[in-house]
């Protein structure tokens, strides 16, 4: 079971990115451009994110940091169709709702820097390793496009992973051992001194349940 749409759906969390706006994909040509941020995503799902970095190819070339699995994600390029598919193996299944994230004093100036950070970054896509928590397909995008690795829908899930901490531990019980990495993962980059006493002591059980969990498996 995938716990990230359960616990979105279980507690009407959005993800979706501020200060974007939906388009639709028929309009993706005329609207989209290079430089720009996308996002994908159905509800109750993650986002994807990624930098559109051509927009004169038949179906608009992206690059964005992905993997069929997380644990294999590096960053590499492709099409909006795939895109928005989540890979090549679904082209045809399955579409996904793309949104694209607007900036503040957005210049073409930046707008080409992004480009080149991109392009400078899928050169060097080996040495990026994918982190659920701390570098993932989100903060990949917002680093090409404000020089800072910021994820702020992993921000939101720590969030209410701070303030649902007892009822998420009793879900967590059930939880596989992928999903329980995932978690403990993101649990593990809230900073301590940002927490209530109640919250840490929350924060606390999560964190010996998993590892109970992982020294039970050994």
């Amino acid at each position: 079971m995938d716990y990230l749409p359960f616990l979105l759906k279980r507690y009407n969390l959005d993800l979706q990115p501020s200060n974007s706006e939906y388009i639709n994909i028929e309009s993706a040509k005329s609207v989209l451009y290079s430089g720009a941020h996308i996002a994908t995503s159905n509800p109750y799902e993650h986002y994807h994110h990624g930098i559109v970095v051509d927009t004169n190819t038949p179906d608009i070339s992206i690059i964005h940091l992905w993997g069929p699995d997380k644990e294999s994600g590096r960053v590499q390029t492709t099409t909006l169709p795939i895109f928005l598919a989540g890979g090549i193996h679904n082209l045809g299944k399955k579409t996904r709702h793309l949104y694209l994230i607007n900036y503040d004093n957005d210049t073409f100036e930046k707008q080409q820097e992004t480009v080149k950070v991109a392009k400078e970054m899928l050169e060097k896509a080996d040495d990026i390793i994918y982190d659920i928590a701390t570098l993932n397909c989100e903060s990949f995008a917002c680093f090409c496009r404000t020089g800072k690795w910021d994820s702020e829908q992993t921000e939101r899930i720590k969030k209410l992973f701070v303030q649902k901490g007892l009822d998420i531990y009793e879900q967590l019980q059930n939880a596989n051992t992928k999903n329980r990495k995932q978690i403990y993962s993101l649990l593990q980059t809230i900073p301590p001194n940002t927490l209530n006493q109640a919250e840490e002591l929350l924060y606390n059980q999560l964190c010996q349940h998993h590892d109970n969990e992982s020294f039970e498996q050994e």
